[in-house]
């Protein structure tokens, strides 16, 4: 008998029944240039709904969009009919794996920047968005009513290009969520004020779709249980509104949370609980009888099941789960859970990719650090070599590991190489503060997965001219990593001073009083990782920038973490000597000290460990330089080179 038999039995949404409970929710991609369903687009929903997810929902399509904006060229668009084909290519696409597929509606209204919208922004009120910060236009009823109506248009566009049904974007700030919260509807007409009329223009969307395409084509409402911000929609006034939308005909609630500036993010990072909006939805099923969505760092089928047993909700969303695995339902149901790729909830390649190029109106697409293949899925199709050689990879951090797993399902003969005893490398010492657990999972899977592949892997062997000469490989994949940078104001042989990298290995330096220096992402979850320890932490920055090699939301939790642990900061901290206990330093054009230290840890930076590889490239034919032994980066460069590497030998 299957271990999740809720989880794999159909429900119904409206009058379309789904095969399974799993819903892969809508998520940016940026994977269009022109607003149409791309081809890299099609190609990534159709790899999820060969992996068996019940529903797909499309990334926001939006219903209107000025021309003159940067906008158009990042996000699906259906606010004209020239955009059906490509729609009908995508949903054509994905119907024959049997699954369904929806479109998600959506209108930005102030929460965005004016210059990357290209028109002026509109809400209920005059108020600007706390990001974003244009003071928008207060939006007429003539006005309303138009954008009514292009929602409703839109969806007959959906309905004409094949979905299944549609979903309203109905969270986190956007237009809707807009006239659902007092924080930014003031109005006092009947779009404003109670529960009942600030609901009103989303209930005015659902009824004009219900009367345009006819009760049978389901709608769904994604909203916020919580915005999760001062005088923001709290979960008792949501549990007002959802009965309303209900009665208005929508199918199904599908329950998020958070907004723009929201102290809670909508994208959960790897410090927040997996499922932690699953009490939202909670508290919207016990004032609703349709279908409720759960959402909020979903990643483990058993505790899917376990939502759906609980009666906390009737289907879950698994959105990055899905990035990370697209055949995560397929391995699931088949009894492979130990073979799922879980998503790390570190962000990099996702959510800190699109909110880039909002910042600097440069498209980076989608990825995934577990995953390179996102949006590259039929170009980076793995396909078995005919020409098997031998080959050795040097070092097991995160791109030697990648490297090692993609050659090997090529078909090569592949030995790795590691000089520590453990495999994982950086990425093992970045699992080690609190809330980033994960890294060290993925790590554990991958040594599972390259095992199970052939790999043969040697532990605390290191690499020499003469020891790769005596192994005799057509191919060397040098991927050495990195150490860390000793600054030359540091006193040799200075016992109190240590690398971040040895502290996280677990080289806890004794004593209480800790100073750090460096405030990027190394300097400041090392911080996190002492004060967890009870340790008294200082970090010392030289420029005015805390983590500015961290994405903005990982930043922002990591700051308040260690604001709430008691660690001190200071910016603008120029070192200009580290010698046994003190710290002499230059702040505000003034030398200061810090005395009686009981440690210094180094967290400065990198370079990287091509010692050898100057040499290997001159002895062998083929030598691949990949991760940090190239250039110190993130692990999500890292492994992408590996990736390239193991698929291209």
């Amino acid at each position: 008998m299957s271990r999740f038999p809720l989880l794999f039995s159909k429900t119904n949404i409206g009058g379309v029944t789904l095969r399974n409970r799993i819903v892969m929710p809508s998520m940016a991609t940026n994977g269009t240039t022109d607003g149409t369903a791309s081809d890299r687009i099609i190609d990534y929903f159709v790899e999820r709904a060969r992996g068996q997810t019940g529903l797909l929902v499309t990334e926001a399509a939006s219903v209107h969009v000025p021309p003159a904006g940067k906008f158009a060229n990042f996000h699906l668009n259906i606010s004209d009919d020239r955009f059906i084909p490509s729609l009908k290519r995508l949903t054509d696409a994905v119907h024959k794996y049997d699954t369904k597929i929806a479109v998600q509606l959506s209108h930005l209204g102030r929460q965005v920047h004016t210059k990357f919208w290209g028109a002026q922004l509109v809400a209920p009120s005059p108020i600007a968005c706390p990001v974003c910060r244009d003071v928008p236009k207060e939006l007429t009823v003539d006005e309303i009513e138009s954008i009514v109506e292009a929602f409703v248009k839109a969806a007959r566009r959906a309905c004409e290009a094949g979905f299944d049904m549609v979903e309203l974007h109905g969270c986190h700030g956007y237009l809707i969520s807009q006239f659902f919260s007092l924080r930014s509807n003031r109005r006092t007409d009947q779009y404003g004020g109670d529960a009942k009329g600030r609901s009103r223009f989303c209930v005015e969307i659902i009824q004009g779709i219900k009367r345009e395409l006819g009760p049978s084509f389901p709608v769904i409402v994604r909203m916020n249980g919580h915005d999760y911000i001062k005088e923001g929609a709290n979960l008792k006034e949501m549990q007002e509104i959802a009965p309303l939308l209900e009665e208005a005909g929508a199918d199904a609630i599908h329950v998020t949370a958070g907004v723009y500036g929201s102290y809670k993010a909508t994208v959960a990072p790897m410090h927040e609980n997996p499922g932690c909006f699953v009490n939202l939805a909670e508290g919207i099923k016990r004032v609703v009888s349709c279908p409720v969505i759960a959402v909020g760092r979903i990643t483990d089928p058993f505790m899917a099941e376990d939502i759906i047993r609980s009666n906390k909700a009737d289907l879950v969303a698994m959105g990055r789960a899905l990035i990370a695995d697209p055949k995560l339902p397929l391995k699931t149901i088949s009894g492979n859970v130990d073979d799922i790729c879980r998503c790390t909830g570190c962000n990099q390649g996702c959510i800190d990719r699109i909110n880039n190029s909002m910042m600097t109106g440069k498209t980076e697409i989608v990825t995934c650090l577990v995953n390179p293949r996102v949006l590259r899925e039929r170009e980076s199709e793995l396909s078995v070599t005919d020409n098997p050689k031998n080959i050795l990879v040097l070092g097991g951090g995160p791109a030697g590991l990648e490297a090692a797993l993609t050659a090997a399902r090529r078909g090569h003969n592949v030995t790795l190489w590691e000089k520590e005893d453990v495999l994982g490398g950086q990425l093992r010492l970045a699992g080690a503060p609190p809330g980033r657990e994960t890294f060290r999972e993925y790590i554990c899977f991958m040594e599972r997965q390259v095992r199970r592949a052939g790999v043969n892997v040697v532990l605390n062997k290191s690499a020499t001219i003469d020891s790769i000469s005596e192994s005799s490989p057509d191919t060397i994949i040098y991927a050495m990593g990195a150490f860390p940078i000793i600054p030359s104001f540091v006193k040799t042989g200075n016992k109190n001073v240590i690398t971040a990298w040895e502290v996280l290995k677990g080289n806890i330096p004794p004593g209480e009083k800790i100073v750090i220096l460096g405030g990027g992402s190394v300097g400041l979850e090392t911080a996190h990782f002492l004060a967890d320890k009870g340790k008294k932490v200082t970090v010392l920055e030289a420029t005015g920038y805390l983590g500015r090699d961290m994405g903005a939301i990982a930043s922002f939790y990591l700051r308040r973490l260690l604001k709430g642990a008691g660690v001190n900061i200071l910016r603008f901290a120029e070192v200009k000597k580290v010698e046994d206990d003190e710290i002499l330093m230059l702040r505000e054009g003034k030398e200061e000290k810090l005395l009686n230290l009981d440690a210094v840890i180094l967290a400065l930076g990198a370079k990287s460990n091509n010692s050898i590889a100057s040499e290997i490239a001159r002895i062998f034919p083929e030598v691949h330089i990949i991760g940090d032994a190239l250039k110190p980066r993130n692990a999500l460069e890292a492994i992408a080179e590996g990736f390239e590497a193991g698929r291209k030998i």
